[in-house]
């Protein structure tokens, strides 16, 4: 039996009936289990999920955040409004009714540490893709950019060059998995407090 880690597991174990396993794991590899089976056996396997920022020099600096294959945006109200179509195929414009504008307020010394995971129940409808079904968000500092707004056509306006100084407080945000939300920030500037 070959089991595949992923790319972004940077630890991964694997017990076989209950028992754990001496393998060693790498990214991008392949566990190995070579042995006579029998009906009723079981393999566990556990994937590490690190959290890991994601910074875009092309991108006037931004960063984007990951947990194992997971990129998280920011969790926005919606509205979905009618804007033309048929009774039979609507039309309809999804519009933020939180405010969105928001960096990310990093710890240099490991970013990633200072996120807090949360996992909450699956929908009972079994539709997880909703911003207000994840059932996994991250908490994070940010701070709002009253300086990044709207374009004329209601789209998000050009991201600023992180670092980013603002006055405005330090809240806390959620973040969900990226095919959650309609309306997705993904790429945060970051917020300078120098």
């Amino acid at each position: 039996l070959y089991l595949r880690v992923p790319g972004w597991c940077d630890r991964a174990t694997v017990s076989l009936n209950g028992t754990p396993l001496d393998l060693t794991s790498r990214p991008s590899s392949y566990f190995r289990i070579q042995r006579r089976w029998s009906d009723g056996d079981r393999v566990k396997v556990h994937l590490h999920m690190p959290l890991t920022l994601t910074t875009w020099k092309k991108n006037k600096d931004c960063v984007s955040i990951n947990r194992g294959p997971l990129t998280f945006s920011l969790k926005v109200e919606e509205e979905y409004v009618r804007d033309g179509g048929s009774d039979q195929w609507p039309a309809w414009e999804v519009r933020p009714q939180s405010p969105w504008n928001y960096g990310l307020v990093l710890d240099d010394r490991d970013p990633a540490e200072q996120f807090v995971v949360s996992k909450t129940s699956w929908p009972a409808d079994d539709q997880p893709f909703k911003y207000d079904r994840a059932p996994i968000e991250l908490m994070a500092k940010a701070a709002q950019i009253s300086d990044w707004t709207a374009d004329k056509m209601g789209a998000v306006g050009h991201i600023p060059q992180s670092p980013v100084k603002v006055s405005s407080f330090d809240e806390d945000i959620t973040l969900i998995p990226m095919g959650c939300a309609r309306l997705r920030i993904s790429a945060f500037p970051q917020i300078s407090r120098d």
